[in-house]
């Protein structure tokens, strides 16, 4: 092998199904074989194996797989037996500019119809025009399907949050402007640049230019892109599905999926963003964190909530405390009612509620004011305490009713003063050693009446007594 000259040839590929899966492909070669199909059927070509480069080991499995030659492709190689010429190898393909559709009926086409075609289905290849991907050529890349179905699906007006406008709680709380951003323009470009026009619309920078854009585009319409173009470096990756992960010329990434995304990660993730960040969910969002939740908000936090909010704590079998310590002001504004419960657990044990107030406590209440006890009720203060109604005062109390003072006590109306005793017993005014004194001050009758009384002479002029009964 290699005394015996030197002989190469240019064919096309026919057929690339190796049953033995080596990347071989059969090869019709000009000048060797004739392009009737009923003298050298394709089945009967040599088996060519495919030079791989020496990046590639080709041996257990490492490197890329071989052989990316389809049907229809020109290639060129030479005879490892260059006299009985059944040994085929293939160095390399041949692109050119295709300008019949394959016949079928012929060799030296593929067999298939496929290549070339009037047209190939996922990137809008046609004849007539150079092999190399419209993504390598500059301003054709425009015309290449996966760029018009980038521009045709852009996602433009994506909200972001909003704060929450609580003025009737906070004197600096305002209604905040909702805010948008769209899915950034395919391919890096820059509006505002007369760098690139197509079709006579101004498109950008310019990006993908040739020879720069180092493209490879797959069958079913996988692309990959390493572009080099002057002020336009990219890199781009796209499933034929449309999602796709680019990286432009100002570190800009954009990743874009347009199915389910899933991300597993077996150690730790660490995430630094130096500047803001937009989350907008068009569905639902779970969180679920077995460890602990740490969040640290150096300005301000706030949520706003378009339905209800629901806030369990202590959900697993131990439960667990809400402590909250604010340093500041704690306002709130509530539409409607407020039900609540303290201390009432599945278990029945009574619970305490302790708050302490170190300034004044008001509370201006619109409607009625009820306290339900079922145990005693104290009202302490250490200055005055004032009871006012524009109505009725009522005390009731089921037992004895007890009202000290420690010095004065004053019981005043403005018109009747009514105290009686309802049962059978004694109306009592004594003064313990002190002058008990019955006034009327103005002349008008002071009448004591009672079931049983004692007549004690001395008493203020203008006091009558009812009879014993």
């Amino acid at each position: 092998m290699g005394l015996d000259g030197f002989v190469w040839f240019t064919g096309v590929v026919e057929n690339r199904n190796d049953p033995a899966k080596l990347g071989r492909v059969q090869v019709r070669c000009l000048g060797f074989h004739t392009e009737d199909l009923n003298d050298i059927p394709t089945e009967d070509l040599p088996w060519a194996h495919v030079m791989m480069p020496v990046t590639d080991p080709s041996m257990q499995g490492l490197g890329n797989s071989p052989s990316f030659l389809t049907e229809g492709s020109w290639v060129i190689g030479f005879f490892r037996d260059a006299v009985e010429k059944q040994q085929p190898v293939i160095m390399g393909s041949l692109p050119g500019v295709p300008q019949s559709e394959a016949d079928i009926t012929k060799g030296f086409n593929d067999p298939g119809g496929d290549y070339p075609s009037e047209e190939i289905m996922h990137s809008g290849h046609g004849l007539n025009e150079s092999d190399v991907s419209r993504l390598a050529r500059g301003v054709d890349a425009e015309t290449h399907k996966s760029v018009i179905n980038r521009r045709d699906t852009l996602w433009k007006g994506i909200p972001t949050a909003t704060k929450p406008n609580v003025s009737t709680v906070s004197t600096t709380s305002k209604t905040e402007t909702a805010g948008s951003f769209d899915e950034p323009t395919p391919r890096g470009y820059k509006a505002g640049n007369p760098d690139l026009v197509f079709g006579g619309k101004q498109i950008g920078n310019p990006t993908g230019i040739y020879p720069f854009n180092h493209v490879h585009e797959s069958e079913s319409g996988h692309i990959k892109e390493v572009d080099d173009t002057p002020d336009g470096e990219r890199l781009y990756t796209q499933h034929a599905a449309g999602t796709y992960e680019e990286i432009i010329a100002d570190g800009t990434k954009t990743v874009k999926v347009v199915g389910d995304n899933y991300e597993l990660i077996a150690g730790k993730s660490n995430i630094y963003v130096r500047g803001d960040i937009n989350l907008t969910c068009s569905g639902t969002k779970r969180e679920k964190i077995d460890g602990d939740y740490i969040l640290e908000v150096g300005g301000d936090f706030t949520r706003k909530i378009h339905k209800s909010e629901q806030v369990k704590i202590g959900a697993g079998e131990s439960g667990g405390n809400l402590e909250e310590e604010i340093i500041g002001n704690h306002g709130f504004n509530i539409s409607n009612s407020v039900s609540g419960s303290i201390g009432s657990t599945e278990s029945g044990t009574a619970k305490d509620c302790d708050i302490t107030i170190g300034g004044k406590e008001t509370r201006t209440i619109g409607g009625t004011y009820d306290i339900t006890t079922a145990d005693s009720y104290t009202l302490t203060s250490s200055k005055d305490i004032g009871l006012i109604s524009f109505n009725n005062i009522t005390a009731f109390s089921v037992a004895s009713t007890s009202i000290s003072a420690g010095t004065t006590m004053t019981v005043k109306a403005a018109t009747t003063l009514d105290i009686k005793s309802e049962a059978v017993g004694t109306l009592l005014f004594t003064g313990d050693g002190s002058t008990v004194t019955a006034n009327n001050g103005g002349g008008t009758a002071i009448e004591l009446t009672a079931h049983k009384h004692t007549d004690t002479a001395g008493l203020a002029a203008g006091i009558t007594t009812a009879p014993v009964e």
